[in-house]
This record gives C-alpha cells, sequence and structure tokens, in this order.
C-alpha cells in the first residue's frame, strides 16, 4: 500500500491587525519606561514634599552627624515632583520614611531618655520563670548548644527580616494593589512607633548584656554588640553585624522584639490579600525561623518574641479598623 501524503502543516495565522507576543511585550517594557523614568509634563507640581525633605537635610546638618543616609532620604520628596507614578509611590510608602525618620531621631535623646531607668534583673528573672528550662533561660541554653548550620540560618534571618516585609508591601504596589500596600505602610509605622516608646517607658537590657556583663552592672552609654551574630560573620568572613551594630542607637531595646514583628506582619500580608498566596508557606517558615533566631542569637528573650507578635497583631488590627471607618465616613 502506497503511503498516504499530507500537504504540510502551517502554523496558524494571526488575526488581521495582532501584533506578535515579542512586540507586545516590547511595548509594554516602553510603556512602564515611559511612565516612570520621564519627567510628568502635565502634572501639577506642589512645593511641600520637596520642602519638608530640605529641611529635613537642613535640621539634621545642624544638629550634626549628616551623611548620604540622610540627603537620600530627605531627596525622596523630589519624587512628588517628578511624574504620577513616582508620587503616587511617595504617597503609598511616605509611613515607611517617616519610620526612617523617627528611628534616626532617637540617636539624639535616646540615651538621655533611659539613663538610670534600664530594667536588668526584672526581665531576665521573668524570662527564667516564665520560660525557663532546668532552671535556666534559653539563651543561656543556646550559649552552651550552637551549630554552624543555625548560626548561618538564624544570620540569614536577620539580615532579610526587614527586607522582606518591604518587599511584599512594593510588591503588592506594582501588582496594583496600591491601598493594600499603603495599609501595610501605615501597619509599619504604628508598630514601630509602639516599640519605639516602649524603649523609653520600659528600656529592658536583651541577653547579650546581661551575658556580659552580670545582673548587677549599672548600664552605660555603649553602643549594641552583634552578640552571637558574631559568629555568622566568623564563618563567612566578613563583619556585617559588626559594622551593623557597632552604629547603633537602641541598645536596651529588648522589649519588644521588632524582628519578630515584621515577618509576623508579612506572614498576615500572605494571608490578607490573594496576590500574596504564593508566599504564605514562605512567610511561614520565615515568621518560625526569625522566632528561633532572635533568642539563639542571644539579642531577645522569648518574652520579647511574644511581645513583638503581640505589638504586631495589634497594629496592623487597629489600621484595618482604622481604614473600614474611614471608608465608611466616606
Amino acid at each position: 500500500m502506497d503511503a498516504i501524503s499530507h500537504p504540510p502543516s502551517t502554523p496558524p495565522r494571526a488575526p488581521p491587525g495582532a501584533s506578535p507576543p515579542g512586540a507586545r511585550a516590547g511595548r509594554g517594557v516602553h510603556r512602564i519606561a515611559r511612565e516612570w523614568l520621564l519627567p510628568s509634563r502635565t502634572m501639577r507640581r506642589h512645593p511641600g514634599p520637596p520642602a519638608l525633605g530640605v529641611l529635613y537635610i537642613v535640621a539634621i546638618g545642624a544638629l550634626g552627624g549628616l551623611s548620604t543616609y540622610h540627603v537620600l532620604l530627605g531627596l525622596l520628596g523630589v519624587l512628588d515632583l517628578y511624574n504620577e507614578k513616582t508620587r503616587l509611590f511617595l504617597r503609598t510608602f511616605w509611613p515607611m520614611v517617616v519610620t526612617g525618620v523617627l528611628f534616626d531621631s532617637m540617636r539624639y535623646y535616646y540615651w538621655p531618655g533611659v539613663n538610670g531607668r534600664v530594667h536588668v534583673v526584672e526581665p531576665f528573672l521573668f524570662e527564667r520563670a516564665w520560660f525557663g528550662i532546668g532552671g535556666r533561660t534559653l539563651n543561656e541554653i543556646f550559649l552552651e548548644h550552637h551549630w554552624p548550620a543555625l548560626d548561618l540560618a538564624a544570620g540569614f534571618a536577620y539580615v532579610a527580616f526587614a527586607a522582606e516585609y518591604v518587599g511584599l508591601a512594593f510588591l503588592l504596589h506594582f501588582r496594583g494593589r496600591v491601598a493594600a500596600a499603603h495599609t501595610a505602610a501605615r501597619a509599619f509605622l504604628v508598630v514601630n512607633v509602639m516599640g519605639f516608646a516602649t524603649y523609653f517607658i520600659y528600656p529592658a537590657a536583651p541577653p547579650w548584656w546581661v551575658t556580659a556583663n552580670g545582673l548587677g552592672a549599672v548600664p552605660v552609654r555603649i553602643h549594641p554588640g552583634p552578640a552571637a551574630t558574631i559568629r555568622f560573620d566568623a564563618l563567612l568572613g566578613i563583619h556585617l553585624f559588626q559594622n551593623m551594630y557597632g552604629n547603633g542607637i537602641d541598645v536596651f531595646g529588648s522589649y519588644p522584639s521588632l524582628h519578630v514583628s515584621y515577618p509576623f506582619l508579612a506572614l498576615a500580608l500572605a494571608f490578607l490579600y490573594r496576590e500574596l498566596r504564593w508566599a504564605r508557606t514562605p512567610t511561614v517558615v520565615f515568621f518560625l525561623l526569625i522566632c528561633v533566631s532572635a533568642v539563639y542569637l542571644q539579642h531577645h528573650y522569648v518574652t520579647d518574641v511574644v511581645l513583638g507578635i503581640a505589638y504586631a497583631a495589634v497594629a496592623l488590627a487597629g489600621v484595618l479598623a482604622f481604614e473600614r471607618r474611614s471608608a465608611a465616613r466616606r
């Protein structure tokens, strides 16, 4: 039997007027670049935000300690002048900018605010009574038992704890969920204000300070210590945490653990918004890792971890309630 011949197959033709996928993708990239990189010709400008930024730079210069960080922070006000996209970005994330300003400002009044009021014995005894094992705190146990793999994992968690939350908030913004991103930024500001206030209301010595100085030592003005994160630096042959904590401010800000608050907020975002469904398992795993890391690395007690979770839950619930009431009034 002769073989049956078939005409050569031809790919289906695109409908008239349709563009190939490559051309459509190219136009999309061009549109995004145009929206973000080109200044607007029609947007009405207001001098307020950039003027505030310049005033901030001048104020820090007058107070002393002006650095590149302060200049860049102040120049963020220019985003309000550039185009519609950059203005929307600034107006979405201004609470995070304010958080940075507030944290940095503490270097001018932190030590006068906590001098002579640091609690050393009470947090340690409370920790041992409620979360101790065999008459010792978990921090004391981890001083004797630690492992290179956990040193690396915990160090990574301490590097990424804030970036995870900020990254998810940015992703919501760029996915078009601007209101959700603004909610995340507001919650970030509120939980930090609550934490900063606690640093002054109840300044508490962290576990690493008690280990280095004992329960009877009088707290004096020093820089924060890297504690057990120094093992992460040693394993990689770097000085990341040594340099980071060498320039820190809140030495006696053990209560609450904001290291835990941010990952808890990230976890909440992943379960609140469907755009972040894919992040639910990773945020749960990272949250559990940071809870262990805060205690393992000697930076916080278990008490601090519990407070960090509670502060984050209250902050987010308060922001959501405020936004619901505001929407109802409108």
